[in-house]
């Protein structure tokens, strides 16, 4: 990285790899955020350069709470993986009509995330009560379809509020290391629902036995309401609201008892991030959906749907959603067996995934994840061409099992968890919330299209194409990896005024990473004149 020599916001023209802080982001104009005159330095924070194990350790009650509020997830892949199991079950087919209850939970989801602009953990939770009485007490395809509306809007509030409130929260070094934990409580959520399917599947064809896989969903939601009455407000939100002294309560109760942790240049540094965003729509009279598509937030916001939309456009249709019913039409003999199996590899690599999005990156992840993902399904499409029965029907369902594990290693390395990694770095923090909402309610569109029609064309009926629908996954998703390649920047080790200049000043995707912004090139010259002989 090289080093500058300009003093804070008199930064030269922008040369090879040197980014240029324009007139728009500068932060010496009067902000209601902050009752101070101009800054005369860029506020950094203090904790920028620890390693993600010292981070953790520094900083455990944060990571706790941040942990704590992305359990929550597993009830939204619980709920997403349910309607698929069940449909492999006949009783339950006959009863509640399973393939428009997945539309429906995807729909709910969508209308959700676009009519809420500030939700709630609160909010979350008590729909996810409502909808769980429901499903308790239906017995008319009608009313359970009335519980996955609630439910997809529940799902949509977890997707967006769970990563806003961790990306504001989580200290810089150790952001995506959490958000990446989303993935994994989802990964649960969903190996949950796979082993309660599993377990009980002898007992369905008894009188509505299904009834005991929806049971077991109360104890995500008991957890969920118990975290929802503990965890803080997010200080940035505070702040953003002129809750100063609120703030300072939420930043002195999770990291007050930190030797050496200054909590006034922590706002300082929370502040300055927020003024350069409050600066750049000084122009809107108020934040409204129409913000998300103006200036550089339009990019920002595509950035924010595109990994999500990819996941839906590379095969978790069929993966996760509808796996039972798919290695059923590969012709293995028990599919919740391969169902269960990858759900607990997802839980295994996940694990690593944490690790890897902060030593190599999104961009590499998602680059080598999409090739990978895209080979897999060519090949368990291939499988299509061979009959299920007689000697190549063992082969067919073992191949298919087999290809389907790498796949969900390149999933759950790449395109999961940077999808929410994404979704709570790309936004502006004035339009959080909108952004996110916006972008996993467009993801949410795109569920409702794949979910309906995935089974469908998988089922071995009429014109249905078994599991040669792998074929169109992997299309739709070539042409996502395509498009992650020209308009996914990388974000790691980025802070958000970092991103904002960068964003601001139109960067390529591909030249984040070796773009050196204001930030450091400021901290470059204290350390040349720390290190200046006298």
């Amino acid at each position: 990285m090289s080093a500058a020599t300009p003093l804070p916001h008199t930064f030269p023209p922008t040369t090879a790899g040197v980014l240029e802080r324009k007139p728009t982001l500068d932060h010496d104009e009067d902000v209601k955020l902050e009752e101070t005159n101009a800054l005369t330095e860029i506020p950094t924070t203090a904790w920028a350069d620890l390693t993600i194990k010292e981070a953790v350790k520094t900083f455990r009650k944060t990571t706790i709470v941040c942990v704590a509020v992305l359990f929550i997830a597993c009830s939204d892949g619980f709920q997403f993986s349910l309607p698929g199991n069940l449909l492999n079950l006949e009783p339950y087919k006959l009863q509640l009509v399973s393939l428009s209850t997945r539309s429906m939970l995807e729909l709910g989801t969508a209308r959700t995330l676009l009519d809420i602009s500030q939700p709630s953990l609160y909010l979350l939770t008590g729909l996810m009560i409502i909808a769980c009485i429901i499903e308790t007490i239906a017995r008319d395809w009608r009313v359970w379809l009335a519980a996955k509306i609630l439910n997809g809007m529940s799902v949509g509030l977890c997707q967006m509020t769970l990563s806003s409130y961790v990306a504001e929260v989580a200290p810089v070094r150790i952001r995506g290391s959490l958000l990446v934990v989303y993935s994994f409580f989802f990964s649960f959520g969903q190996f949950t629902a796979a082993i309660a399917t599993y377990v009980l599947q002898s007992g369905f064809q008894e009188d509505r036995a299904y009834l005991r896989v929806i049971y077991s969903m109360w104890v995500f939601t008991a957890i969920s309401l118990a975290v929802t009455v503990f965890v803080p407000e997010s200080p940035r939100w505070y702040l953003r609201v002129g809750k100063r002294e609120k703030a300072v309560k939420v930043l002195q109760r999770l990291n007050g008892k930190i030797p050496g942790y200054d909590i006034e240049r922590e706002l300082n540094f929370m502040s300055y991030e927020l003024t350069g965003e409050l600066n750049m729509l000084a122009e809107s009279a108020k934040v409204s959906y129409f913000d998300l598509f103006r200036g550089p937030n339009l990019r920002r916001t595509l950035v924010s749907f595109s990994v999500l939309g990819w996941q839906q456009c590379i095969g978790i249709a069929i993966v996760y959603g509808n796996s039972a019913i798919f290695f059923r039409a590969a012709g293995l003999a028990n599919p919740f067996l391969g169902t269960v199996i990858i759900n607990l590899l997802s839980l295994v690599v996940i694990f690593t995934s944490s690790y890897l999005v902060e030593r190599f990156g999104r961009r590499p992840l998602l680059l080598i994840g999409g090739c990978g993902m895209v080979s897999c399904l060519i090949i368990i499409g291939s499988m299509g061409f061979l009959s299920t029965a007689g000697p190549n029907g063992g082969v067919v369902g073992g191949v298919t099992v087999a290809f389907m594990c790498i796949w969900v290693i390149f999933y759950t390395s790449s395109a999961g968890p940077c999808g929410y990694l994404l979704l709570g770095e790309s936004p502006t923090s004035r339009l959080r919330a909108k952004t996110t909402g916006f972008a996993a309610a467009m993801s949410g569109v795109f569920g409702l299209i794949f979910s309906y029609t995935s089974p469908l064309m998988i089922l071995n009926t009429g014109r249905g194409w078994g599991i040669k629908t792998a074929y169109l996954f992997a299309g739709t998703g070539f042409i996502g990896l395509v498009l992650v390649y020209f308009f996914v920047p990388e974000h790691k080790g980025r802070t958000f005024a970092e991103l904002d200049e960068m964003y601001e000043n139109r960067i390529p995707a591909r030249k984040f990473r070796s773009t050196v912004t204001s930030a450091e090139q400021a901290k470059e010259v204290a350390r040349n004149a720390a290190t200046a002989p006298a």
